[in-house]
């Protein structure tokens, strides 16, 4: 055994470091959620119902990623500036949905493959320097994230049934790590 005593940083210190404030993720877990059980509680439900509900998601969602790039959280610019792209991408994404719903269906996997993967890679940039739990579970998100985005791009052939359950459950899974995180970020506060 050695006399080194390992020291965990101040959870305060932490939260102030990390490159987006605690409700951003809050709310884009929150509309996830809801998209997934929707979803999921109704797997019948018409496509173009499911465009219009994911582009909102998306609009919303983008739109509290934009606003949490531009709040002072003592974050490098680099991780302020990833976080807006990928928040113009996600609304972007969310109008070209609610503009044209059929449009919109053809686009539907794409854009979710994009925003989770970008979103877990945001999520991993910020785990770099991240310390103790708070790097567990940045991480943690962020794979969830990036692997249901890559399943996405790796499976275009898949059935629209499919589509709306892998959608739900994805949407289901990330929404909760989400608010999993922010509800630790705001403990932590």
């Amino acid at each position: 055994m050695t006399d080194v005593e390992q020291t965990w940083p101040d959870p305060i210190v932490e939260v102030r470091r990390q490159p987006f404030p605690w409700w951003t993720l809050l709310i884009t877990g929150l509309l996830a959620i809801a998209l997934g059980l929707t979803v999921l509680i109704w797997p019948d439900i018409s496509l173009r119902i499911m465009v219009a509900l994911t582009g909102i998601w998306l609009f919303f969602g983008g739109l509290a990623q934009i606003i949490g790039a531009f709040l002072p959280t003592g974050a490098g610019v680099a991780r302020s500036v990833l976080s807006g792209i990928v928040g113009v991408i996600v609304l972007i994404g969310g109008l070209v949905c609610l503009r044209n719903l059929v449009t919109g269906l053809a686009v539907l996997a794409v854009i979710f493959a994009t925003t989770w993967i970008l979103s877990g890679l945001a999520l991993l940039i910020g785990a770099a320097t991240a310390h103790g739990p708070m790097r567990a579970a940045l991480i943690i998100v962020g794979a969830l994230s990036m692997i249901i985005g890559i399943v996405f791009v790796l499976t275009p052939s898949l059935s629209l049934g499919t589509l709306v359950l892998l959608t739900g459950a994805g949407s289901l899974l990330t929404g909760l790590a989400e608010v999993g995180l922010a509800l630790y970020l705001r403990k932590s506060s």
